[in-house]
């Protein structure tokens, strides 16, 4: 809003500064035809005044000026008692707004100052207090469950990781994972009050839409809290994997024999010498693979190889990886030293910056260490992480077309099994498998936006599909707004306000063999875990605001009109009365 005089009726200033121009050459030229120039100028000027008083009557001038409508305090959950009385006695004036119990916003945008106290709103309404003073106020800690990461679709077979964070637990607590009969699968035990990381495990072993849960109980096994875990088993998949090896290396060893007890087909390529190799078959058949083309690369989701065998590759092998890795959608994985890996032309697309570190902690294998280069990659624009410690990336790939060029800088993780940590190796290396391995080619996939989904909140998804004009229907056959990625054309956002709790599916109209499970929950559940992330992505969204411009809203108030009545009549009596002096 501009800080200068504005009118209110600007559409008529043209007619009305006409208006204003004749009714000024008519006073003109009546009074020097009727008075001749005495107090000629005296008289302009009440004239002036007078037909000016008018105009502006006509235009109402109106200045910019602050809204301020007093000060709002929202408390939502684990809010801090003492700051809310604090407050309410600074401003006694002050509105007070119940989140936990209204569960909206409305009317705020015009207020003077806002308070948020406690773990905050939630993340869908933050938007209604962009760009107006608020001054947030974490509340209470939030004790239980309050963070969550497992894996909803996994494979028959795999093992179910359920990690999270525990604050404040009593000691001698439990925390279980249970199955969907009831039966507890893993649990630990609680032994001290501070945060506690904790993983849960359990193997698959028949597909399925399941609900687990995870339950905190006390002592004598009374449960205390207990949360739905839902989890979508699928079949497994089995990939076919190339292996190019220049020389033995005790990584590659393991890594063929742990791929292949998970049943993938497995084929190594070792050279022996300069045009001599030796091959080893795992899961499948002998087969001939001498040069590699495109015919034969397209029968593999997954090619491993090294620097020096990707260098040992002729033009034409090379060009054949680059087709069918963009347009077939084979996965490459490529292992060696970060300076070797940055000389491979075509398949150089990844920068790394030296780092002191030869050791590395993952951020998903908590107080498990693993042998790492002095490197890490650079988190350049398209660079995805597979492996993170802290904010440095430790492996990572990028999106080639319709296939992935991944690298790891981790090292020496063959010895992770030498000394008994099995689940954290196989950990590393089936993310990295997954993460690059060719994808389905399914005509339509889709993926939620959060972990977790509740009744009467807002779901968003994404789904990819090529087809043109997707028609996507609910539970109960409603078709749902899509919204088209402005760069990519096959993907489309939609979101959902589910009414209902349990199992829901999302179908196409176009496909009657597409339908997408996601499950629902009541909004009792999970709330720790909610309370805590709304704190966090509140502190963040208001510190992130304080840096806007808090300056109120302003509005144009129109000036008084009595102010021109005034001095009307004052122009209108001097032109009467001088005359008669």
């Amino acid at each position: 809003m501009s800080d200068h005089l504005t009118f209110l009726n600007s559409s008529w200033f043209w007619p009305v500064l006409i208006c204003w121009l004749i009714l000024i050459l008519v006073f003109v030229w009546k009074e020097w035809k009727t008075s001749g120039r005495k107090h000629l100028i005296l008289k302009i000027f009440l004239s002036l005044l007078a037909v000016t008083s008018l105009a502006l009557l006509a235009l109402k001038p109106a200045v910019p000026k602050e809204i301020k409508e007093g000060r709002v305090i929202i408390i939502t959950e684990h809010y801090n008692q003492n700051q809310l009385d604090s407050l309410k006695k600074e401003y006694r004036k002050s509105k007070v707004l119940d989140y936990r119990k209204e569960k909206a916003l409305s009317g705020l945008t015009d207020s003077k100052e806002i308070f948020v106290l406690g773990s905050g709103v939630n993340v869908y309404d933050l938007w209604q207090l962009e760009n107006t003073p608020v001054t947030y106020f974490p509340g209470e800690e939030v004790t239980g469950l309050i963070k969550l990461n497992y894996k909803q679709d996994p494979q028959v077979g795999k093992r179910l990781h359920v990690r999270g964070r525990f604050s404040n637990p009593k000691p001698g607590n439990r925390l279980v994972l249970e199955d969907a009969a009831g039966t507890a699968l893993d649990s630990v035990v609680f032994d001290a009050e501070d945060h506690i990381n904790f993983e849960l495990s359990t193997d698959l072993k028949v597909s399925g839409n399941y609900v687990f849960s995870l339950s905190e109980k006390d002592s004598i096994g009374k449960v205390l809290n207990q949360n739905p875990l839902p989890l979508k088993v699928k079949e497994a998949k089995t990939l076919r994997i190339l292996i190019l090896n220049a020389y033995p290396t005790f990584e590659i060893k393991y890594l063929k024999n742990f791929l292949a007890e998970l049943g993938h087909e497995v084929i190594v390529k070792n050279r022996i010498t300069t045009g001599r190799f030796k091959f080893e078959f795992f899961n499948t058949e002998r087969q001939n693979i001498g040069r590699l083309n495109s015919s034969n690369l397209d029968d593999f989701d997954l090619l491993i190889l090294d620097s020096e065998s990707t260098k040992a590759l002729s033009r034409s092998e090379q060009n054949a990886v680059q087709k069918s890795m963009r347009a077939s959608g084979l996965g490459i994985l490529m292992l060696g030293e970060a300076n070797a890996l940055t000389n491979l032309g075509d398949f150089s697309v990844f920068e790394f910056q030296r780092v002191s570190a030869t050791e590395v902690v993952l951020d998903d294998l908590d107080g498990v260490t693993v042998g790492r280069q002095p490197f890490q990659i650079k988190n350049d624009f398209g660079v995805e992480d597979i492996h993170r410690s802290n904010s440095s990336i430790v492996s990572g790939y990028q999106r080639m077309e319709q296939g992935r060029l991944g690298v790891t800088l981790l090292e020496n993780t063959w010895e992770l099994q030498l000394e008994g940590k099995q689940e954290a190796y196989q950990h590393i290396w089936t993310d990295i498998v997954e993460q690059l391995s060719k994808r389905n080619s399914e005509m339509l996939t889709c993926q939620p936006e959060k972990l977790f989904a509740f009744k009467d909140e807002p779901f968003t998804f994404q789904i990819r599909t090529s087809l043109d004009d997707p028609r996507v229907l609910d539970q109960n056959h409603r078709l749902l707004p899509l919204k088209q990625d402005l760069t990519l054309a096959e993907v489309w956002s939609g979101k959902t306000f589910p009414k209902e709790s349990g199992w829901q599916k999302l179908r196409v109209e176009q496909d009657s063999t597409f339908a997408f499970d996601y499950f629902v929950h009541n909004p009792e559940d999970w709330q720790t875990v909610k309370a805590y992330q709304n704190s966090l992505e509140n502190q963040e969204f208001f510190q992130k605001e304080s840096v806007i411009d808090k300056d109120f809203k302003k509005s144009p108030i129109a000036i008084n009109p009595i102010w021109f009545y005034v001095l009307f009549l004052l122009a209108i009596g001097g032109l009467w009365l001088e005359p008669k002096l």
